[in-house]
């Protein structure tokens, strides 16, 4: 079917895990955000630059499938590294699996380096799209061994768009940072240097674009809010469950099924971390009017 006919835009998303790592860890530690990237608002952020850049409605631009690939340390070593490195690679599985993302490792090589991870990646992007018929395939990546890919793909008539962060700093004065390939951006059909994005947010052309920018990274607490937006976003946990409502700490607020943003009610549990929006309820109590399962946790 023509694609000026088809209905829905096809979205590939593929991860070079250790870049995203890198630009992540920046953001949280470097940069004034000072927090991490969020994986689902990163993919809210390319449904809406893939319905620009396509010309679509962007509930139209759907993203169908999503792969994270990068190189793990075996248990052993991780138990040698200390650090709870068991904990975090659980803490980034959990992650990935609530974002719909299927994540690929291969073992370390005896340097602690990846070995074969950006061709297993460009395999199966390949591959992939021959299969499920993507309009679109967005890389997470820098790297210019991608270039091969993109053209590739481009034989298929898929268009390419690359996420890429140029990004320096400094750790106990030695310079750090990344810049994209700049042949790799200038072979694909969309390059977007996400640095200049995150720091141009005021300059957005709409304030759609605007609050996807915003998305990219979880509600912080500290972060004052401003008279034109909505209630900032608070971290609690939920202390018990009901029939089509519960409760959240702190504050005992009520909230019910409606309030869910990003979860069904029966995969909640007591305990959950939560974020959310408090107001005053339908029957003028203090209630959660907005609820979102626990933000994005670092990926180490």
């Amino acid at each position: 079917m023509p694609h000026t006919v088809r209905q829905l835009t096809k979205i590939g998303v593929f991860y070079d895990g250790n870049y995203f790592a890198t630009v992540s860890r920046f953001y949280k530690y470097q940069h004034d955000a000072q927090a991490w990237i969020s994986i689902r608002g990163l993919h809210e952020f390319i449904r809406c630059r893939v319905a620009k850049a396509e010309r679509l409605d962007y509930h139209n631009c759907q993203i169908i499938d999503a792969h994270y690939f990068r190189g793990r340390f075996s248990a052993q070593q991780c138990v040698e590294k200390g650090e709870n490195l068991l904990y975090h690679e659980r803490v980034l599985d959990d992650i990935l699996m609530r974002a719909n993302v299927t994540a690929h490792h291969l073992p370390m090589n005896a340097m602690g380096k990846e070995k074969g991870i950006d061709v297993w990646l460009a395999l199966e992007a390949f591959e992939l799209s021959i299969y499920k018929h993507f309009d679109v395939v967005v890389l997470v990546a820098g790297d210019s061994d991608y270039i091969p890919l993109a053209r590739k793909l481009k034989t298929l008539g898929i268009r390419v768009m690359v996420l890429g962060w140029s990004i320096s700093y400094e750790i106990n004065g030695e310079p750090r940072g990344t810049t994209p390939s700049q042949m790799l951006l200038k072979e694909v059909s969309y390059p977007i240097l996400m640095s200049d994005v995150i720091d141009g947010i005021d300059t957005a052309d709409s304030d759609d674009e605007k609050e996807a920018v915003r998305g990219l990274f979880p509600p912080r607490p500290d972060q004052p809010q401003r008279a034109d937006e909505e209630p900032s976003w608070k971290s609690g946990a939920i202390v018990k469950l009901k029939k089509g409502f519960g409760f959240i700490n702190p504050g005992n607020l009520f909230f019910f099924y409606g309030a869910l943003i990003d979860a069904d009610f029966d995969d909640l549990h007591e305990g959950m971390p939560v974020t959310f929006q408090a107001g005053i309820g339908s029957k003028g109590q203090p209630a959660a009017l907005k609820v979102k399962t626990e933000p994005d946790v670092p990926p180490q």
